[in-house]
């Protein structure tokens, strides 16, 4: 859902109406089926105002309206849709594309059609587990932790969507017909284990992702309810201090803090004992502490309706959520150019901005990195860095988000900033109100200047409403839109997916925003786009409005999600027609139990598998009787799995002070092409 307003300083009590934009309107789709990643990707495109057909199979009549589309989005992930008059192996599937293909065509597989498991199918399950979230999902050898929803293949939707927007400019640069193929483990890979996989093709010794965090982190209870609490820098610590004064007086900073988890965590749960979550949120995140209430959808959905910032459920755009401000110029520009010439600032930090304009630089976008010396990304700082070796150049996060950028150094003091914003189409930031003022970045400083641009602000919770001050973490920003709360563990405690989701999809939102507007023939208008993490988050979960956690983990009437054990290794294996459940049996001699739970165990043993068979082994023939499977891997095992290094996901960078190493680039690539190649994030002297 986008909200359209034409005055900036009009912020609160906007209108829940949608309002779409026009960016696209000259662009044709054609969407085959109604999966969920067509049809997410479909209604992304349709937001920015692009005519999108819907077709359930492309037959004889349907091929016939190919020629009269800019773009065909086609998903081969859950099943294969045929051609008539072709075989449905991908060998005839590509050789009918290239025979119907005009413009720009999206193909969605579980593994990439140019892959050894090209034929494979998958699952969100299957994605997931393929895509190394679940296996950061587990504890020690126990079994993974499911997220509610179908967050997955909606990711992949949100990745068709922005590559379906490369291929329209590939089309336009060449004339020749593009053919983009998109891999759903790919897009896990990129986006959900970003972080986790740049850890490990860094070889960084320490854990990464989220167990960096000390305590307090995580779930607590309080009189009412439960909230999520994150303290990750001293600033934070100092100011839960203040608040459970006198409790933690004496342990002075946040290292001292770590060294005494229990003690920390106690304190902190005797204060929250006497509050209700809303309490312990409002208290905390006034102090400066992040901390949220975690909340169910239906509570997010009320909360964000009280504020002044609704999102609405039944709203066909609701991917793409975001508030929408405006100001007229005198002189319109000519937008639609090459992506070569769209002029990108990043002045991001942290995640979600630096993958989007990564992404962008990948694409071909001239972006430049904007950084001050006197506040260098935290990531930058804190690493985790390159082989252990500490340097603002070696952070493993950094680079990994920051590939593809030129650098820009600004100095801001008393009198401003040095920043000269003349060069750029594109502004995009996710710093504070108050850091956005100061380096020239801010949505008012962007819109007095004197022709048209794009302003794009990202953070947790908005820029306007009671929750504009808030901080936030990933994880801070899946208990308060609904994911944790609808989330069960293996035993049906409520619980969070290991990797933080939400920052990845907000950036992958934020590239997919940014192409929409450069593809539009022209602007008479500086565009602020107000992108919030928590909106972008719930608007991928507003499926289970009204459906109880209890019952969503029931095993569906026609099959089930199941892991099977291999020792300590973990199948994740979609059992969802007969089909499929038929394959399973003969190759196993046992039919699967009824009534399973979602995410249920099977052992090896009970199924009469060979003792000798490895893991791999048996999810390679699963998938080639037809069944969706993968094994559940972690970002260590994706780092060296051959597999995922012959799809050429894992590209080599060279850098003038480390030499080379690889980051994750983008989870798609055109047909018959070789990778663009990738420049190293920008280095300080």
């Amino acid at each position: 859902m986008s909200r359209t307003i034409t005055d900036p300083g009009e912020t609160h009590g906007l209108s829940t109406s949608d309002v779409p934009t026009t960016w696209l309107s000259t662009l044709r789709v054609l969407s085959v089926g109604d999966t969920t990643a067509v049809t997410t990707a479909s209604a992304i495109l349709r937001a920015f105002g692009a005519n999108v057909t819907v077709v359930s199979a492309l037959g004889l009549e349907e091929q016939n309206q190919v020629q009269s589309h800019d773009v065909v989005l086609v998903d081969r992930i859950e099943s294969v849709p045929g051609l008539t008059g072709s075989r449905n192996d991908v060998t005839g599937y590509l050789h009918s594309v290239e025979k119907l293909n005009r413009a720009v065509w999206v193909t969605a597989s579980a593994f990439g059609l140019e892959s050894e498991r090209a034929d494979a199918l998958g699952s969100d399950f299957v994605a997931l587990a393929a895509g190394g979230v679940l296996g950061h999902s587990r504890e020690g050898a126990g079994t993974p932790t499911v997220p509610a929803g179908e967050i997955a293949l909606k990711l992949v939707g949100v990745t068709v969507a922005v590559s379906a927007l490369h291929g329209v400019h590939e089309f336009r640069d060449t004339a020749r017909p593009v053919h983009v193929d998109v891999s759903a483990q790919g897009a896990v890979v990129a986006s959900g284990l970003c972080l986790e996989l740049a850890h490990a093709l860094g070889r960084c010794p320490d854990e990464g992702g989220s167990s960096r965090y000390g305590a307090p982190t995580g779930f607590f209870h309080c009189k009412e309810g439960q909230f999520y609490i994150v303290v990750l820098e001293q600033h934070q610590w100092e100011a839960l201090q203040r608040t459970l004064s006198p409790a933690l007086d004496d342990l002075v900073s946040i290292e001292d803090g770590r060294r005494f988890p229990e003690r920390v965590n106690s304190a902190l749960e005797e204060w929250a004992s006497t509050r209700s979550n809303l309490e312990c949120e409002s208290i905390l995140q006034d102090a400066g502490v992040p901390c949220t209430a975690v909340n169910s959808v239906e509570e997010y959905l009320e909360r964000a309706q009280a504020i002044g910032r609704p999102l609405d459920q039944a709203s066909v755009s609701a991917s793409m959520p975001a508030i929408v401000s405006t100001e007229e110029k005198r002189s319109p520009i000519v937008a639609g150019r090459s992506l070569s010439e769209l002029r990108v600032l990043d002045a991001g930090h942290v995640l979600a901005v630096p993958l989007a304009t990564a992404w962008l630089g990948a694409m071909g976008a001239q972006v430049t990195k904007l950084e001050d010396a006197a506040r260098l990304d935290v990531y930058r700082r804190r690493g985790p860095f390159l082989d252990g070796e500490p340097g603002l150049n070696r952070s493993a996060y950094f680079n990994q988000v920051n590939y593809c950028k030129r650098p820009l150094d600004v100095t801001v003091n008393a009198t401003g900033s040095s920043l000269d914003l003349e060069p750029f189409d594109v502004v995009v930031h996710n710093v504070s109100p108050r850091r956005a003022k100061a380096l020239g970045v801010d949505g008012e400083t962007v819109a007095s200047k004197d022709r048209p641009r794009l302003s794009l602000s990202s953070s947790g919770f908005g820029g306007t409403g009671d929750w504009a001050g808030y901080r936030a973490y990933g994880h801070n920003i899946h208990a308060f839109a609904g994911l944790v709360s609808a989330t069960q563990d293996a035993a049906g405690q409520m619980a969070d997916v290991g990797t933080p989701w939400a920052d990845p999809l907000t950036g992958a939102v934020a590239a997919t925003w940014i192409l929409a507007w450069s593809l539009a023939d022209e602007h008479h208008a500086v565009t602020s786009v107000d992108l919030s993490m928590t909106e972008v988050m719930a608007s991928q979960l507003i499926d289970l409005v009204g459906v109880d956690p209890d019952r969503y983990y029931d095993a569906p009437d026609s099959g089930s999600d199941v892991f099977v054990r291999f020792g300590d290794d973990l199948i994740a294996v979609s059992l969802r027609t007969t089909e499929h459940a038929t394959a399973f049996k003969n190759m196993t001699g046992k039919a699967t139990p009824t009534g399973l739970r979602r995410g249920a165990e099977l052992i090896a043993a009970d199924l009469g598998l060979d003792p000798s068979l490895r893991a791999n082994d048996f999810a390679e023939l699963l998938r080639e009787q037809g069944v969706p499977a993968a094994l559940v891997e972690d970002a260590h095992s994706l780092a060296n799995d051959a597999f995922l290094r012959s799809t050429g996901i894992l590209q080599r960078v060279e850098s003038p002070t480390l030499g080379g190493y690889e980051v994750t680039g983008l989870p798609w690539n055109m047909i018959g092409q070789k990778r663009a190649p990738l420049t190293a994030a920008p280095e300080l002297n």
